[in-house]
């Protein structure tokens, strides 16, 4: 019988369900010898306030590419050992339909407001880090040409044309012929392609690095993508009731994408990225 929606959580619950499925990944890669590391809002979090920013609705992690394809290798020959865990990445989950890989505690349902349902929980988001060669305007070039991709192919996850994270009346008006192009090739089309491009340099021969899948917006000019591959050595700091890996350069790399990262963003800043309901099932 398919269990149903229980108890719905609160916004501390959720983020302590997604500490839940770090602990697992954590324990997994290190049983594995694979090298990730807390990334994005989750490395302000460990740095600034040893834990979840306490706004923050997701936990993000990041692999070197060789240590992603491994996981990825790893959980599909291992699917029931993992139980109630699952990795949702395109060529395990056909539906699944984001370039980067999620970790999902599968106890839980999670319900999106303008997302295509593909069955995942409660869940970590992995981005594999790739390499882009040791030339930083071709790097560079390669980033923001995979930022147009990336933004066609979260389009095609869409349940119907939507505001989302748009800000901008002008860029609302170009999303909509987007979004019809988009999803007049389909995702596949999307996922393929930008598998091209993540894996267009080798990691190992690569000076700089990115996260090709899903880079980051850039704002006037500043490179907020492309950094060294020596940087991500890593160590393990306090986060939440454990220690975690994040890279030994932290610093260089907040400054890069933040700024000022240790200074909290003001209380009408403080928005989620996400828009959906967790909740726990009820066991049958």
């Amino acid at each position: 019988m398919e269990r149903t929606p229980g108890k719905k959580l609160t916004f501390r619950e959720a983020q302590l369900g997604a500490f839940e499925v770090l602990r697992f990944i954590d324990k997994l890669c290190t049983e594995q010898q694979l090298t990730y590391f807390l990334m994005y809002g989750s490395l302000i979090g460990a740095i600034r306030d040893k834990g979840i920013i306490p706004w923050d609705d997701d936990i993000d992690v990041m692999m070197p590419r060789p240590d992603y394809d491994r996981l990825v290798r790893y959980c599909a020959g291992h699917e029931k050992e993992m139980a109630p865990f699952k990795l949702f990445e395109n060529s395990l989950v056909p539906q699944y339909p984001h370039p980067i890989a999620r970790m999902s505690d599968m106890r839980y349902k999670i319900e999106f407001d303008n997302e295509k349902d593909y069955g995942i929980g409660l869940f970590v988001d992995i981005y594999p880090l790739d390499g882009v060669g040791s030339d930083m305007a071709a790097a560079q070039k390669l980033v923001h040409k995979s930022k147009r991709t990336a933004s066609l192919c979260f389009l095609t996850s869409r349940k119907g044309y939507g505001v989302d994270n748009t800000a901008s009346r002008l860029k609302m008006a170009v999303k909509l012929p987007a979004y019809l192009w988009a999803n007049l090739l389909g995702n596949r089309h999307y996922i393929q392609k930008q598998e091209r491009q993540c894996r267009k340099n080798a990691y190992e021969a690569s000076e700089y690095v990115a996260c090709v899948a899903q880079p980051w917006t850039e704002r006037r000019g500043q490179n907020k993508n492309v950094y060294k591959k020596e940087w991500f050595s890593t160590i393990r700091v306090p986060f939440e009731t454990g220690e975690f890996p994040v890279p030994a350069e932290y610093d260089r790399i907040l400054k890069m994408g933040y700024g000022d990262y240790m200074t909290p963003l003001p209380e009408d800043q403080r928005g989620t990225h996400h828009t959906y309901d967790t909740y726990r099932l009820d066991e049958q």
